[in-house]
Formats: C-alpha cells, sequence, structure tokens
C-alpha cells in the first residue's frame, strides 16, 4: 500500500518537528525539506500528536503494512485495512 508510505513519511516529518530547537520556519522548513508555506501545517499536526501517539502511529503503520503483505490476515482486503488504519490513528 502506497498510502501506508506516504503516511509514515508525514507522521515521520511531525516526530522530526517535535525534535527541532529551533522551530523557526526557514529551520522547520529546512529540517523537513519542505516549502516554507506548509510548516504551519505541521505545527498544527503536532498539537494533534504528541510523541507518544506518534510512536503507536508508527506501530500501526508497521501491522496494517504487514497485514496488507498477508503477514496474519487471510481475509481482509486492502480497503477494510486502510479503513481499519485510519480510525486506529485517528481514535
Amino acid at each position: 500500500m502506497v498510502t501506508v508510505a506516504s503516511l509514515f513519511n508525514h507522521f515521520q516529518k511531525i516526530l522530526i518537528y517535535h525534535t527541532l530547537v529551533d522551530k523557526s520556519k526557514t529551520n522547520v522548513a529546512s529540517q523537513l525539506k519542505i516549502n516554507p508555506y506548509f510548516v504551519s501545517d505541521y505545527v498544527s499536526a503536532s498539537r494533534s500528536y504528541n510523541k507518544k501517539k506518534l510512536l503507536n502511529i508508527f506501530s500501526l503503520l508497521r501491522t496494517y503494512d504487514l497485514k496488507s503483505k498477508g503477514v496474519n490476515n487471510s481475509s481482509s482486503n486492502d480497503g477494510q485495512l486502510l479503513k481499519e488504519l485510519i480510525f486506529q490513528i485517528l481514535h
């Protein structure tokens, strides 16, 4: 699932944001390798996802990546797995 990789990259950048000492717009954009216009999105996301929640999300992403490859999953299709994953991330 390409979506899992995209979600991983997004949440990884939020985690990197949490670890930055200098949270100026230019430094954040440089460290996250994003356009400075999008820095406010990551600042907002960092308020919603603390480090503990992010580590839980990384665990979920790994689990659902394995399930999409057939590990411990014999009946769910990718669409069902994605719905479950998004539900788990949001709740």
